[in-house]
Order: structure tokens, then C-alpha cells, then sequence
């Protein structure tokens, strides 16, 4: 036993370890990282000495981008919303279409013709003097970017409803002006080679060497890293799979864990909200106006994409603290009522800031501020994309899981030994999402300059959510409840939740450089993104195969063990397939990334995987709560099991039958066109011949086609909350009359 506690603690400290290890390769990289940004220059000018734009409005520019909230509506170097236009590739076709018809006489001029832009091409000729830091441009140019200013200033003014923003959202020439200048920069850098060839522009802009080579490293990385993993995986099963199983008793929950209920309520709503959101922000990629009334005005797709995930990820985040504060007691950490509820109405409040907060910032409601200190991006929404919520709010978060992640590490003290190592493992875990959470709370006071380095922070704190602390967690979990319903042998459950937790945290965080591809990050990023996040995917799909053997294991004898293993079964093989297959298979590899990125195969991949690797474990934590309290009975849970599945079936609708199909049509006419044309919604000034993307029948047809999967996942929840909900009230009740 000695020796087995031994072990037992070397999975935490080697988790441990890692955690440490991986932020320090990353912060190393930083410093590489940041030598190599694109740079800002000084001014951009005319070959003739027109000054174009100076320092001053790229960055301004940059700062208004966020605060009106656009990269929650399109993206600039594909970053962003997957519905509205990408600025940087746009800004370059209006370049084109410009010089073509007015400078080079080419009135017959076809986006995408490749041999039509060779004659173009001289016009759009661009240099950067780093003596002098500044980038200089053909006098062409000067009259384009005029051009794409009055565009904009439609686009984002007179015609921003009609595109599916806030009414005349954004009417002063200057503020456009400013953005264009931004806009322009990331145009300039592409062209300059600091994207690796982002985005492709046919005749122009095309994938680097780098991205074609880097695809073919990956594979054999990958392939290394299957059999040695693997194969350490084939040998701990093998030697822990027949380790007997001993349930562990649990008592009834006492009156803090049952008020804690109450607060599930609110979380159940919130996630309701959150599957609302998701389907109005979806059809307004068919119609601005819903079904007669129009919401443009509260609710413009920028306010509701950015509601919609950042409720996605409070509800789960705030699920689980109440999970810990009503597991606690069970595993020998008693804490006041007073402080219990101090902890979960700090979550709700936070949780209601951010939001709140996002919705009057991208509103307008908070006023824009100069200086050194900028209120709306402290406690409005920063404009990041994902990571959008106001910085004094961030850290109010990561100062709440923080103190969890301490009581977490205290339960492995005092809990069950059997418990211990996972009670470790958990808090080291949430502590790691919490730095990841500050991160992307820097730098405080107001936006990074450099678009550049902004977007290596967002990347690196949305990966210590979904690739690296947020998995560690949930496996953990999911053991833990194994664990003590009997279905899984203790030093197994160690094993799976020290490996798969140390394997996604170093893979997780230093394979954040996937997405440093076409951001103006270092060409090196392409060989070690590709290849160290690929890994990922490995435990990913050796949860699949955990889950089967679990199940074949032939234990589950109670409704509650086998309403367990059945969730357990769906988010494994759901979540593993959305996160592997459509992740690390279809947007990976370099060269496909290129074609598909911000793609709806994107969103397909998000959807596959967040709602059931994340969404499903953490509303089957709702439904443990509500069993344990008395609510939820045995009957009850083959309506869990029937809507678990019918949660799974919906999601998976949505990415096969739409959002794939969709990417692909997208690919498909981005070969032909060009990147702009992918998000394109209405048609050029100067060639309003050509359709516009989201305008093509066959993409309204698949848009439409959603639904069904929306319908079919919707269902799903609804079963199972209106369950909870109805049980709980009924119990209610019925404490009340005896």
C-alpha cells in the first residue's frame, strides 16, 4: 500500500511539474516570439510622399476594431467571427477591383482571374525601409485605400443593418478612418510575407514553403508519438484493468448542499439562453430581420455571437465550482454556509458582469476613452474574440478558481485515499486554467498594440480552457465519479487522469502555436504547432477507447451506474470524434488550416466537440446533484439517457448536414476567388455581377439545414432540464407541506 500511495502522489507531482514546465516553454517562446512581430511603421506612404496613414491610426484603428466589437462580426488575417467579412481580405480585393478598373483600364476584370492580377500587380507593390520604419506603396494605392474608406464607411454606417449590425453603427468618417488604417496594416503585412502567405489571394498571395513542409512533419510526428504513446497507455491498462472496484457510500447531502441547488436553477436558465443565442445568431447568417421583428438594435450579431459562447463558457465554468462546493462535504472538507455561498454568488455575479458588460460595451452604452486607461476594455468587453470579457472581470474569475483550486488541493489531504491523487490532479488543473485566465487579462488597462502579440495571448488563454486544463478537468471528474459508483479500479482511474492531464497540458499549451500561423507569429510556429498540437489528439482518442472498456467491463448494474457510463459513453466518443477528427484531422495540418480557417468547418469542429466533450459531463454534474438530493429518482434517468443522445445526435446534425457542407462550399469558391470572397455578403461596388457567398441558394439552403440539428439538440436539453427543474420544484413542495 505504501508503494501505491507513492505512486499515487507521483501523478500529482508529475502533473505538477508539467504545468510549470509547459508555461515556461511557452513564456520562452514569447521572447523569440516577440523580437519577430510585424512591425508598425512610423507612417505608410506613397512612392510620390503621400502619407497614407501614420502609427498613431494603425494602432487607434486597432483599438477601435475591438471596441466596436468587429471581430465578433468578421475577422482581419482570418481571425474571428465566422460569419462577417474578413477585413484584411476584403480590404485587398477592393484594392484590386479599384486598380483594375480605374488605374489599369481592365473594365472586364474577374476576381480571382490570376493572370488579370499579374497585370495589376505592379500598382500593389509594397516595401518596408526599416531604417526608417516605414512602409511604402505605390501612389495607386493612395487613390484605393480612398476608395476602401468610403466603402467602410457604408458598409459599417448606412448599410450596417442590412449586414447584421447595430443600425448606422459606426458614422463617423474618422473613427472608419482609423480602423481602414488598421485594416490596411494587417493587408501590408500579408503582402510583405509576414503571414506565411495568409490569406490567399489568387495571383497575389499564396501558402509559403514552410506551410507545405510543416504539413508532412506533422504526419510523422504524429505517427512517432502514436505508437509510444499508445503504446504506454496499452501496458498501464494491462496492468490495472483487473484491480477490483469498491463503490464508495456516499450520505445524504446535507441542507448547504441542497440550497446549492438553487443556484443550479440559475445555471440551468443560463445555458438555455446560451442554445437560444446560438440559434438567433445563426439565423441572422439567413435574414437580419426574425421571422417580422427585427433586434438589430439590442441585439446585432456581434452582441449575440459574443453572448453566446461566453454563456457557454459560464455555465459550465459555474457548474463546476457548485459541483466542488457540494462535493466537498463528502470528501471531508466542511465549509460555512456563509462561505459556500459566498463562492457561488461571486460566480453568478462575475458571470452577470461579463455579460453585461459585453452587451452595453458593443452597444455603445460605455463610451470610448483615450489615454493610458480604457474603462470599456476593463469592464465592458475587450473585442477579442472568445476572449472578449472586460480584464477586471477576468481576474475577478481567476481569483474565485484560484481559491477553489486551493480547496481542491486541500481535499487531497483530508479526503478518502482512494480520492486523493484526482482531488490534487483537479485543483492543479483549475489553477493552471486560472493563469491562463490572467493571461488573457493582460495587459489590464487597455489593448496590446500589436495586433500580433494581442493575438498570441487570446490563443494562449483559450487554450488553457479547451486544450489543456479544461480536458484535465473533466476526465478527472469523470474518474473521480467512476471511482466511487465502482466502475473503475482506483490506480487505473490515477493512471488515466495523471497521463491524460499531463499529456493535454504540455501538448495543449505549447500546441497553442497552431494558431499562430497566419496571425504575423514567426514561420517557426508552423513546425511546432503543427506537430506538438496534433499530439493532442491522441488522448482525445484514447478516451474513446477508456469509455468502450469501461462499458464492456459489464459492472453497471444500477440505473445510476449505467446512466453514468452512457453519458460517459456519448461525450467520449461525441467530443473525442469532434475534437480529433474535425480538429486535429480536417484544421491541423498547415496546408489544409490555409484553405479552411475561420471556416464553417471551423464551427463544425467547435460544435462537434465543445457541447459534448464539455456541455454533456457538466449537465450530467446537474443531474448527480439533483439524484443525490432526492430529487432526481431511478425512473427519471432513461429520460437523461434518451436526451444525452438526442444532445449528441443534434450536434453532430448540425456539423454534417450544414456547417461541413457549408466549409467546403466554402473552400470550394475561395480556390476561385479568393479568401474575401468566402465571407463575402454583398457584392463588389465596381463588379456587382458576382453573387455574394452567403447570397448563393445552396448556402441559404444549408443554413437552413441547421436546423433540424438545432431542433434535434434542443430537445435533447430541454428533456433533461425541464426534468431537473420540475423534479426539484415537485421535492420542494413536498418539504414545504410535510
Amino acid at each position: 500500500m505504501a508503494s501505491a500511495g507513492r505512486g499515487r502522489n507521483g501523478w500529482a507531482l508529475a502533473v505538477a511539474v508539467i504545468t510549470v514546465i509547459a508555461y515556461a516553454v511557452w513564456a520562452g517562446a514569447s521572447v523569440y516570439t516577440f523580437m519577430h512581430l510585424p512591425p508598425i511603421p512610423r507612417e505608410i506612404v506613397t512612392s510620390d510622399g503621400k502619407v497614407l496613414f501614420t502609427y498613431q491610426q494603425i494602432v487607434q484603428g486597432k483599438y477601435l476594431y475591438q471596441k466596436y466589437g468587429l471581430a465578433d462580426y468578421g475577422s482581419v488575417l482570418g481571425f474571428g467571427g465566422y460569419f462577417g467579412i474578413d477585413f484584411t481580405s476584403y480590404t485587398i480585393e477592393l484594392w484590386e477591383d479599384y486598380i483594375a478598373s480605374d488605374v489599369a483600364g481592365l473594365k472586364d476584370f474577374q476576381p480571382g482571374n490570376a493572370t488579370q492580377v499579374q497585370l495589376i500587380k505592379p500598382y500593389m507593390e509594397v516595401a518596408y525601409n526599416k531604417t526608417d520604419n516605414v512602409m511604402v506603396v505605390s501612389p495607386a494605392l493612395y487613390n484605393a485605400t480612398q476608395y476602401a474608406i468610403n466603402y467602410y464607411s457604408e458598409y459599417l454606417g448606412n448599410e450596417s443593418a442590412q449586414n447584421r449590425l447595430k443600425p448606422d453603427y459606426i458614422t463617423n468618417r474618422t473613427v472608419v478612418t482609423d480602423i481602414v488604417a488598421f485594416f490596411t496594416w494587417t493587408a501590408l503585412i500579408s503582402m510583405l510575407g509576414y503571414t506565411n502567405g495568409f490569406p490567399y489571394m489568387p495571383g497575389l498571395i499564396q501558402p509559403s514553403t514552410n506551410v507545405y513542409v510543416a504539413s508532412d512533419l506533422m504526419i510523422f510526428v504524429f505517427m512517432v508519438g502514436v505508437f509510444v504513446v499508445g503504446g504506454f497507455i496499452v501496458y498501464t491498462l494491462l496492468s490495472y484493468w483487473r484491480d477490483p472496484v469498491t463503490p464508495i457510500q456516499l450520505p445524504a447531502p446535507n441542507g448547504l448542499q441542497r440550497s446549492l441547488l438553487w443556484a443550479l436553477i440559475i445555471v440551468i436558465l443560463g445555458a438555455a439562453v446560451q442554445g437560444l443565442l446560438g440559434e438567433y445568431t445563426m439565423h441572422l447568417y439567413a435574414s437580419p430581420i426574425l421571422y417580422g421583428i427585427n433586434l438589430l438594435n439590442v441585439l446585432p450579431f456581434n452582441v449575440s455571437r459574443a453572448l453566446h459562447y461566453t454563456l457557454a463558457i459560464l455555465w459550465i465554468a459555474d457548474t463546476w465550482v457548485i459541483f466542488s462546493l457540494f462535493l466537498f462535504p463528502y470528501l471531508g472538507l466542511q465549509l460555512s454556509r456563509a462561505k459556500a455561498w459566498g463562492i457561488t454568488a461571486g460566480a453568478i455575479v462575475v458571470s452577470v458582469a461579463i455579460l453585461a458588460g459585453i452587451w452595453l460595451n458593443y452597444l455603445q452604452i460605455i463610451p470610448y476613452s483615450g489615454g493610458e486607461v480604457m474603462l470599456w476594455f476593463m469592464f465592458g468587453g475587450q473585442g477579442r474574440d472568445v476572449v472578449t470579457q472586460g480584464t477586471v472581470y477576468l481576474l475577478a474569475l481567476a481569483g474565485l478558481l484560484f481559491y477553489v483550486a486551493y480547496l481542491w488541493i486541500k481535499v487531497g489531504e483530508t479526503t478518502v485515499p482512494a480520492l486523493r491523487t484526482m482531488s490534487k490532479i483537479l485543483g492543479i488543473s483549475i489553477a493552471g486554467n486560472a493563469a491562463g485566465i490572467v493571461l488573457g487579462a493582460l495587459p489590464v488597462v487597455h489593448p496590446w498594440v500589436n495586433y500580433t502579440m494581442d493575438e498570441y495571448f487570446r490563443w494562449i488563454t483559450i487554450h488553457s480552457f479547451v486544450e489543456s486544463f479544461w480536458p484535465a478537468i473533466i476526465v478527472d471528474i469523470i474518474a473521480m465519479l467512476l471511482v466511487i459508483e465502482g466502475l473503475a479500479p482506483v490506480r487505473l482511474a490515477n493512471a488515466i487522469v495523471g497521463f491524460d492531464a499531463g499529456l493535454d497540458i504540455i501538448t495543449g499549451l505549447i500546441g497553442t502555436g497552431h494558431h499562430y500561423y497566419w496571425g504575423g507569429q514567426p514561420w517557426i510556429w508552423l513546425y511546432v504547432g503543427s506537430a506538438i498540437s496534433l499530439l493532442e489528439a491522441i488522448p482525445l482518442g484514447f478516451a474513446v477507447i477508456y469509455a468502450l472498456l469501461v462499458w464492456r467491463r459489464g459492472e453497471a448494474r444500477t440505473e445510476l451506474q449505467r446512466t453514468t457510463l452512457y453519458v460517459v459513453l456519448i461525450a467520449a466518443i461525441g467530443g473525442g470524434i469532434g475534437a480529433a477528427a474535425f480538429g486535429g484531422g480536417l484544421l491541423n495540418a498547415p496546408i489544409l488550416n490555409y484553405f479552411l480557417h475561420d471556416s464553417q468547418v471551423t464551427m463544425a469542429h467547435a460544435h462537434a466537440a465543445f457541447p459534448l466533450a464539455f456541455g454533456l459531463p457538466t449537465i450530467f454534474m446537474w443531474v448527480l446533484m439533483f439524484y443525490l438530493a432526492g430529487a432526481v429518482k431511478d425512473l427519471h434517468l432513461k429520460w437523461v439517457r434518451w436526451g444525452s443522445l438526442l444532445y449528441g445526435v443534434g450536434f453532430y446534425l448540425q456539423a454534417l448536414l450544414s456547417l461541413v457542407p457549408l466549409g467546403l462550399l466554402q473552400y470550394r469558391y475561395e480556390l476561385k476567388y479568393g479568401y474575401w470572397y468566402a465571407k463575402s455578403l454583398e457584392p463588389l461596388p465596381l463588379d456587382p455581377r458576382l453573387t455574394p457567398f452567403w447570397q448563393l441558394p445552396l448556402a441559404q439552403d444549408l443554413v437552413w439545414i441547421r436546423m433540424l440539428g438545432d431542433l434535434v439538440a434542443s430537445l435533447g436539453f430541454v428533456i433533461i432540464g425541464l426534468l431537473l427543474i420540475i423534479t426539484f420544484f415537485k421535492g420542494a413542495a413536498r418539504a414545504r407541506d410535510s
